[in-house]
């Protein structure tokens, strides 16, 4: 650990920092109590704190003793993603508290488009709190707070408040208002402005010794104007009642976790999941980001570094369905009304990821000022891929609304399938009867050139076939014979060119020999059987060809057309926890998916992909796609074992197997 001594640290591992949020963007603090990435007020804002892409030039926010080397342990508070660290030695302990308050964590009523995301509904602004509280003995405690406008890219102004109980941080971009209460009750208080050696960027610091039940209390709020921001340090802030906003944020977490319905093993692990894909909800249209920072490697030193501040169509709908696995279903409401707001006018218009807001224009650009994590360059922003080909995408959209008529949701909030949002299906299920034979990107987004790429056409056949369903079942308008047809059509094709029989395996591509983890997906899809010699072979293969020495599953080992290694995907290695899980091979799914969870930070959190021979965390943090494939993961683990159980003609030893789960 470090100290507020040591203030040019190295980088921290990606998986040692906890998060916090308030459904409209998040921030990551480290165990040395700094704030090292931070957009704000919104996911996609420009970073004010990322310290985290460059240690020497990015701006952070550390609240810490100020003497050096006394480590910080910490925590979630129960049911929540309100986040502790806590700081002691033999002179005394003090406890730094970290939330972003909410108003409410319900996804409904579904917020306008042009919602302002600057103001919360009481019209004060989202903000971050700081809380350092001395619980025992006494500690000196210094803040330093280095705020770098638009990615360390733009110049800042500071201006201390006449009694520095505050401070007005302001650039051409944007404005960040400090408020600091409790300081004036505080004999030992002082604050200043401190030049660093890069003079574009000073910081402010403050110290205090604070004594057993004294503290202090930091919020942290961005202004859309200089005025607005002078308005925040001086008036608003001050005057808000944060012990009553901890209270509510806290219950508003608690009561929100409280409706998961989930029982099974792994609870614990659950529910951290569960939290963090919540966070990563945007709450004002109903959107979920992939992940919410940027350019964190996936091999240290390397160039695959990407922006997953967006909604993947793929992703989100994965979110959705964890989300339907624990009982929540309003998520699903809202993101539907998000997608039906999304401008496009047909299938090819359709693209595979948006803005948060349904911005279509996420044109990738590099950050040449920054050096990137651990020196991994570049740093990018905005996303490439947005202009990419990927025909799965339709299958999981369908699959989403699927799944969201299955459970009940349109009769649950008076909604109804036909009208505008069947005519979308429709429109897109035609769509793919015209276009299934077309190469593209594939799951993975590969820049090597475009292929047939197998589980894209396993998700043009989902596409067919939940629309077959819904048109049969609700007895919707729909061209069915063609629409049977085509889908029977699409699943003769890849058994005869997606699978290879002397290799024993489903492939990456058609007329391509290569093995790629996406075909894990195959039976979770309802595509073929998990115990069809063909789906038991292809794992087979899988965990002879396509794991490390952990067991990790790699995407693939094929040249995808960049420079640079990657690690294990935690994904991967969930979806063939579940393909063990359903063959019956429960003792091995079990064991992989326990070896797997241990690679989690110590307060649950995954990274998109796994460095076992390091034990390193690479890639961006917190990934959904990890989280959603461990909730999916847990729950097929308990299924199996119900299954083993109720089969296990001796209740004793069925009673037994149940017993077993964590």
């Amino acid at each position: 650990m470090v100290g507020m001594n040591e203030l040019n640290r190295t980088y921290l591992p990606i998986n040692s920092y906890g998060v916090i949020g308030d459904c409209h963007s998040a921030v990551l603090v480290s165990p040395d109590g700094s704030v090292d990435w931070g957009c704000l007020p919104d996911f996609d804002s420009p970073a004010i704190f990322c310290r985290l892409l460059d240690a020497e030039q990015g701006g952070y926010f550390q609240i810490a003793p100020t003497e050096g080397n006394i480590p910080g342990s910490q925590r979630y508070l129960r049911g929540s993603n309100v986040l502790q660290t806590r700081f002691a030695s033999i002179a005394g302990e003090v406890v730094l508290t970290d939330f972003m308050p909410v108003e409410t964590l319900s996804a409904w009523p579904y917020q306008a488009m042009n919602n302002n995301t600057w103001t919360r509904e009481d019209g004060s602004c989202h903000c971050m709190v700081r809380i350092v509280e001395c619980v025992h003995g006494e500690m000196s405690v210094t803040m330093r707070l280095k705020v770098t406008p638009n990615y360390a890219a733009d110049a800042s102004k500071i201006e201390l408040n006449a009694q520095h109980l505050g401070a007005l941080i302001t650039s051409e971009q944007q404005n960040v208002a400090l408020a600091i209460v409790g300081a004036s009750l505080l004999p030992s208080y002082s604050m200043h402005v401190e030049q660093n050696e890069l003079p574009k960027h000073a910081s402010v610091v403050a110290q205090v010794t604070l004594r057993e039940g004294e503290r202090l209390l930091f919020a942290v709020g961005m202004g859309r104007t200089a005025r607005s921001a002078r308005r925040l340090v001086e008036e608003e802030l001050p005057t808000r009642n944060f012990d009553a906003e901890l209270a509510h944020t806290l219950h508003a977490w608690r009561t929100w976790i409280a409706g998961s319905n989930y029982q099974g093993p792994y609870a614990d692990k659950v529910e951290r999941s569960a939290l963090a894909l919540k966070l990563m909800t945007y709450a004002p249209t109903g959107a979920i980001v992939a992940a919410p920072t940027t350019s964190l490697p996936e091999h240290l030193g390397g160039v695959r570094n990407w922006d997953y501040r967006f909604t993947w169509l793929r992703d989100a709908t994965f979110t959705l369905y964890a989300f339907n696995v624990l009982g929540f279903t309003e998520e699903a409401r809202a993101f539907t009304h998000w997608l039906r707001r999304l401008s496009y006018a047909n299938g090819e218009d359709l693209q595979i990821m948006y803005g948060i807001r349904g911005e279509r224009d996420l044109t990738e650009k590099e950050l040449y000022h920054l050096s990137g994590y651990g020196g991994s360059r570049p740093v990018r922003v905005g996303n490439g891929a947005a202009e990419q080909k990927q025909m799965d995408v339709f299958g999981e959209v369908l699959d989403c609304i699927h799944m969201y008529r299955r459970q009940g949701s349109f009769e649950r909030y008076g909604e109804t399938l036909d009208g505008p949002l069947w005519s979308m299906m429709r429109m897109l299920v035609d769509y793919v009867c015209e276009h299934w034979q077309e190469p593209d990107s594939g799951i993975w987004e590969v820049r090597g050139g475009l292929r047939h790429f197998v589980y894209s056409k396993v998700m043009c056949w989902v596409a067919l076939d939940r629309g077959i369903r819904a048109a049969e079942q609700m007895a919707l308008e729909a061209d069915l014979p063609r629409w049977i047809a085509i889908r029977d059509q699409i699943r003769a094709d890849i058994l005869i060119n997606g699978y290879d029989t002397n290799l024993g395996a489903f492939t990456q591509s058609y007329g391509n020999g290569s093995l790629d983890a996406s075909n894990l997906l195959l039976p979770l899809v309802g595509f073929i059987s998990p115990n069809d010699p063909r789906m038991r072979s292809t794992v087979d293969r899988i965990i002879e060809n396509l794991t490390d020495e952990h067991g990790f599953v790699y995407r693939y080992l094929s040249d995808d057309g960049l420079e640079g290694e990657e690690g294990t995907f935690a994904i991967c290695t969930f979806w063939l926890v579940d393909n063990l899980a359903m063959q019956g091979r429960v003792d091995e799914a079990r064991s992989l998916f326990e070896r797997l969870a241990s690679y989690a930070g110590r307060l649950g959190l995954f990274s998109e992909e796994i460095d076992a021979r390091n034990n390193a965390a690479l890639g961006n943090y917190p990934q959904a796609f990890t989280h959603i494939a461990l909730i999916n993961s847990a729950n097929n683990l308990r299924k199996a074992e119900i299954r083993m159980a109720e089969h296990h003609t001796d209740p004793v030893i069925a009673a037994i197997r149940l017993q077993k789960q964590p």
